[in-house]
């Protein structure tokens, strides 16, 4: 006979076997779901890297148009788009009025890469890391605006400091910081209160999840 707990034991050990297996039956139906789609690569890279792919699912419509918006159409610099994951960001800085020679797309994983380089055939896409942002771009070339989505929360205190710190160095004086964090309350990065001055600040409650959208300008 088995014993009290040797029953509750085999009844926990096949509960979890349940558990993982229904998840992993609903892991496989959501990804045949959206088969073909971006949102399904997008699920994909956070699960292989959720560190460098912040959120599960592309921006919303509302997120981007509200990330574009702060961006001057007009100017002789460039725009500098950081993590670009499928393009949702991408497209809404081509919407606002951005031309195409005067973008930058940055993006680190190899599969959004090649997503966004055959999405947009006609833009500069550059495989590389934030970090080292001055070496991917040409040189002395004016930076007007960085339009971020990289989960900087999730980085390294180190890593952070070297984005800021390419920040600081190609923008220039009067330049835009475009950034978004799912860290509604608090949770500001104190490296940008070194030379970046805050200006906008909004939630897009319309976004899953929720975004804090925060523009910043560059003081000298």
């Amino acid at each position: 006979m088995f014993k009290n707990a040797d029953i509750a034991a085999w009844l926990t050990l096949g509960g979890m076997r349940a558990v993982r297996t229904r998840c992993a039956i609903g892991w496989r139906r959501t990804v045949r779901a959206l088969e073909g789609r971006p949102a399904a690569l997008f699920l994909r890279q956070y699960v292989a890297h959720p560190n460098v792919v912040g959120s599960v699912w592309p921006s919303s419509p509302w997120l981007v148009r509200s990330m574009a918006r702060p961006v001057p159409a007009q100017g002789d610099g460039l725009v500098i788009e950081l993590g670009a994951g499928t393009g949702v960001v991408t497209q809404a800085l081509l919407d606002r009025g951005i031309a195409p020679e005067r973008l930058r797309v940055i993006e680190r994983e190899p599969t959004f890469v090649r997503l966004l380089r055959r999405r947009f055939p006609g833009l500069h896409v550059i495989q590389g890391d934030a970090r080292k942002l001055g070496a991917l771009l040409d040189d002395g070339a004016p930076v007007d605006a960085i339009v971020s989505s990289l989960p900087l929360r999730a980085f390294e205190s180190q890593d952070v400091d070297a984005v800021l710190g390419q920040w600081r160095t190609l923008l220039r004086p009067g330049g835009q910081v475009v950034q978004f964090t799912y860290v509604l309350v608090g949770g500001e990065l104190e490296g940008l209160r070194d030379g970046f001055a805050e200006c906008e600040r909004r939630i897009v409650w319309a976004n899953v999840p929720p975004a804090k959208l925060t523009v910043f300008t560059r003081v000298v």
